[in-house]
């Protein structure tokens, strides 16, 4: 099997995925409706954008419908980002201001009949698309910072979302206006970014709780007592039950072991613990992962054995929450613990 097709099979893989994770969106019940639309749309339209690069890339496609259709998905891509951020920061919620930022490619989307390569896109046109969601771009980073502020919990998943989408899109962009890179260096970076968000989003089930959620619970107000018998509650289960140690283990899952309701959680965590659910959970993993690490019935494991052991679903993130939680790596933590018995 030569380069490109190999090439062709990775992309493949990241439209699928991403196809999935825009369906996914879209048909989940735990969504607002408003958060569906937006975010399930803006992943389909990046999934458009990457079926017209690969068609017109490995099978050199060039149906003007087909194009423009991928055109106008890339006119859409940026301008959904500013919304869905300013959705998420309770910004820009006049519908006028929405149509605005999306006018662009709706025009694409009706006019893609009539454009073709030569009258329109290789005409200024495509140069026109690339620095208009270089715009937008900067808009998004803008409500990126708002959200960053207000809903430091959750910023991870914004985080890597505005990095993806924009390395994506930047791609076309320094690739046709510089020449700097090959066409398809972003449908590559993304199928590898997608799986990332995927990850993320799947981890962290409660960045979908909307920041009115606050206002909805704002009635609900714990005394110290309760704060302190629900922190009493989950680190009983924690320590008891050790339901870390189980990859899955979510805030669902806490809530049915505590009997604490979920939206309680999320915001107990939030206000109270000084910390996100994740990194609360990974504490307890980096802890057994501390003691695995120093345990000579270990010696032979693979640190990756040890990783999946406390409850990593991959080796990359359990370093990342180790070197955060331990200020050094696992081996590294490891020789220096053992140079000092």
């Amino acid at each position: 099997m030569d380069y490109n097709s190999l090439l062709l099979i990775f992309c493949s893989a990241g439209v699928m995925q991403s196809l999935f994770l825009s369906i996914y969106i879209f048909s989940s019940k735990n969504i607002q409706s408003g958060e569906r639309v937006l975010l399930g749309s803006l992943l389909l339209a990046i999934t458009l954008r990457l079926v017209k690069s690969i068609g017109w890339y490995f099978f050199d496609i060039n149906d003007h419908v087909f194009l423009n259709i991928g055109f106008a998905a890339h006119g859409f891509i940026g301008a959904l980002l500013v919304i869905y951020f300013a959705y998420k920061s309770a910004r820009l919620r006049n519908i006028f201001s929405r149509l605005l930022i999306l006018l662009l490619g709706l025009l694409l989307l009706i006019a893609t009949p009539f454009l073709t390569l030569s009258n329109f896109w290789y005409a200024g046109g495509y140069q026109t698309l690339l620095y208009y969601t270089v715009v937008t771009l900067l808009f998004s980073a803008y409500f990126l910072w708002v959200i960053y502020s207000e809903r430091k919990i959750y910023f991870p998943w914004y985080r890597n979302l505005f990095l993806g989408v924009s390395v994506f899109c930047i791609s076309y962009f320094t690739n046709y206006i510089f020449g700097l890179n090959p066409y398809i260096t972003g449908p590559v970076v993304y199928s590898i970014v997608i799986y990332i968000i995927s990850y993320i989003l799947f981890s962290n089930q409660e960045i979908f709780t909307p920041l009115g959620d606050k206002k909805k619970y704002k009635n609900i107000n714990l005394t110290p007592d309760q704060i302190a018998h629900h922190r009493k509650r989950i680190e009983s289960v924690m320590i008891d039950q050790k339901p870390y140690l189980d990859s899955d283990f979510s805030l669902t899952t806490l809530s049915q072991l505590t009997s604490i309701p979920k939206h309680l959680l999320s915001r107990f965590f939030s206000e109270n613990m000084n910390q996100s659910f994740t990194e609360y959970t990974n504490s307890y993993r980096i802890e057994k992962a501390k003691k695995l690490l120093t345990d000579p019935k270990y010696d032979n494991h693979k640190i990756a054995y040890i990783a999946y052991e406390c409850g990593f679903n991959s080796l990359s993130s359990f370093n990342t929450a180790f070197r955060k939680n331990a200020d050094s790596s696992p081996s590294e933590y490891k020789k220096m613990i053992l140079s000092k018995a």
